[in-house]
C-alpha cells in the first residue's frame, strides 16, 4: 500500500509552481464547461440515433467511419495548424464544433443527426496536434502528467453528479434542447481556453513547417514511435469494431434506458477520478510509453464484459464492470497517449507526431465500423466483442514489446525519442 500512495494520493495545487497554478486555474474552468456540454451529449447520441430516431446498424456504422475519415486529415491540417502560437486552432475550431448542437431541435430523422456529428469530428480534428502542442507549452515536462491529471479531476468529479441527473433532464426537457443548451456550454468552454497563458513565440515567423512527406521519414527512421504506432493500430482496431454494436446492446438487448444510461455514465465518471490520479502520477514517474502497457491491459476487459452481458443478462447493470473498465481505459488515453506523443516528438515536434497518430487512427477507424457492421449481420452482436477482445489482446502484446524494448523511456522520462521531423485524445488514440 505505501509503494501504491504516491501514485494515488491527489495533487494540491500548492505541490505547482505558480506559473503551472495559474494555467489549472483557467485550464479547471474550461474542463468544467466542457464536461458539462459533453456530460449531456457523449453518453447518448448512440442511445438516441438507434431508440429515437431508428438508425441501423450500417448508419452507425457511417458515423464512426465518416468521423473516422476526418482524422485522415490530420497530417494535413497539422501543415496548416501553426504550433508556435497553437491556441486558435484550439479556440476556433471547438467552438463552431459544439456550435452545432444548437441546430439539434430541427433534427427528426437520422441522417441530420449523423451530419451534425460528423461536421463536429471534422472541426474537431483540427484541434487535435494543436491540443497537443498548447499542453506541451503550458506545462513543464516535471509537472505534466500531475497537472493534466489533476484538471481532469475535477472534470471527472462534477461528471459523477451530471451523469446522475443527464438521463432525467433528458426525459424531462427532450434530447433536443438538452443537446442544444449542452451545445452553448461547450462553445463557453472554448472561450474560455483563450485565457490560456501560452508563452509567446520565440522561433522566427518564417519557421519551417513539416512537410507531408516527413510523416513517412518520421515513421521509417523512429524506431520507437514506430512500436507505439503498431501497438495503438492493433488496440485501436478493436475499439472501433465495437462502436456500432454497443448502441444496438443496449437498445435492443438490454432494454436501456436514457436514466439507466445515465447511471452507467456516473459509474464510469467515478472511475475515470480514480483513472486520472492514477494516470498522471503513473507518467510523471514512470514516463508514459510503459504507462500505455496497463491502459491496453485493462482495456481489454471492456470487450469481455460486453460479451457476457450480450449472451447471458437480461438488465443493463451488469454493465456497470464495463463502464467502469471502459472510463479507466479512454481515461488513459486521453492522458497518457498525449503525454506520449509530447514525449516521443520533442519540443518541435509534438504536433506532426499527434498528428501521425490520428491519422492512423483514421485508417482503422474509417474500416473498423463496417467490419463490426458486418460481423453484427453474419454472426450476431455478441461475435462483435470477441473479435475487439482479439484485436486489443494483441495490441497490449505488442505494447508490452515496446515497453520493454525501450529502456530510455522508464531510466530517462523526460528524454524523446530523437525522431526526424491529442478535445479529445482517446479518440485520436482509438
Amino acid at each position: 500500500m505505501t509503494t501504491l500512495f504516491p501514485v494515488l494520493a491527489p495533487a494540491r495545487l500548492l505541490d505547482f509552481s505558480p506559473p503551472v497554478r495559474r494555467a489549472i486555474r483557467i485550464d479547471v474552468s474550461v474542463m468544467l464547461l466542457f464536461t458539462l456540454f459533453a456530460g449531456l451529449t457523449t453518453p447518448f447520441t448512440g442511445l438516441i440515433l438507434r431508440r429515437e430516431l431508428g438508425a441501423s446498424a450500417w448508419q452507425l456504422s457511417v458515423l464512426a467511419s465518416a468521423s473516422a475519415a476526418c482524422l485522415l486529415l490530420s497530417l494535413a491540417l497539422a501543415r496548416v495548424v501553426d504550433s508556435r502560437r497553437p491556441l486558435p486552432y484550439v479556440v476556433w475550431p471547438t467552438f463552431l464544433a459544439r456550435g452545432l448542437f444548437v441546430l439539434v431541435p430541427f433534427i427528426h430523422t437520422p441522417w441530420p443527426l449523423v451530419g451534425v456529428l460528423v461536421a463536429g469530428t471534422l472541426m474537431s480534428t483540427i484541434a487535435g496536434p494543436a491540443q497537443a502542442a498548447v499542453i506541451e507549452q503550458v506545462y513543464p515536462r516535471a509537472e505534466r502528467g500531475r497537472a493534466v491529471g489533476a484538471v481532469r479531476v475535477i472534470g471527472a468529479l462534477a461528471a459523477i453528479g451530471l451523469a446522475l441527473a443527464a438521463g432525467h433532464l433528458l426525459g424531462y426537457l427532450g434530447w433536443r434542447w438538452v443537446f442544444a443548451a449542452a451545445g452553448l456550454l461547450g462553445m463557453a468552454a472554448a472561450l474560455r481556453a483563450r485565457r490560456l497563458p501560452v508563452p509567446d513565440a520565440r522561433e522566427p515567423a518564417g519557421a519551417r513547417r513539416p512537410r507531408l512527406a516527413d510523416a513517412w521519414r518520421v515513421v521509417r527512421e523512429d524506431r520507437a514511435f514506430r512500436r507505439v504506432l503498431a501497438g495503438s493500430f492493433a488496440f485501436g482496431s478493436g475499439i472501433w469494431v465495437m462502436i456500432p454494436a454497443t448502441p444496438i446492446l443496449l437498445a435492443d438487448v438490454l432494454r436501456a434506458t436514457p436514466v439507466q444510461v445515465g447511471l452507467l455514465s456516473a459509474a464510469g465518471a467515478g472511475a475515470a477520478l480514480v483513472g486520472n490520479l492514477v494516470w498522471g502520477r503513473l507518467v510523471d514517474r514512470r514516463s508514459s510509453v510503459p504507462a500505455l502497457r496497463a491502459v491496453y491491459l485493462l482495456g481489454v476487459l471492456t470487450p469481455l464484459i460486453y460479451f457476457t452481458a450480450g449472451l447471458c443478462a437480461q438488465t443493463p447493470w451488469v454493465l456497470l464492470g464495463a463502464s467502469v473498465a471502459e472510463s479507466l481505459m479512454h481515461t488513459g488515453l486521453d492522458l497518457v497517449w498525449m503525454l506520449a506523443m509530447i514525449e516521443l516528438g520533442g519540443k518541435d515536434r509534438t504536433a506532426q507526431y499527434a498528428a501521425i497518430a490520428t491519422t492512423l487512427a483514421g485508417v482503422r477507424g474509417l474500416i473498423g465500423p463496417f467490419v463490426g457492421a458486418a460481423v453484427i449481420e453474419t454472426l450476431g452482436v455478441q461475435a462483435v466483442y470477441l473479435v475487439a477482445a482479439g484485436l486489443m489482446a494483441g495490441g497490449a502484446c505488442i505494447a508490452r514489446g515496446h515497453a520493454q524494448n525501450t529502456p530510455r523511456y522508464i531510466e530517462q522520462p523526460a528524454h524523446t525519442s530523437g525522431g526526424v521531423a491529442p478535445v479529445n485524445f482517446a479518440r485520436n488514440a482509438s
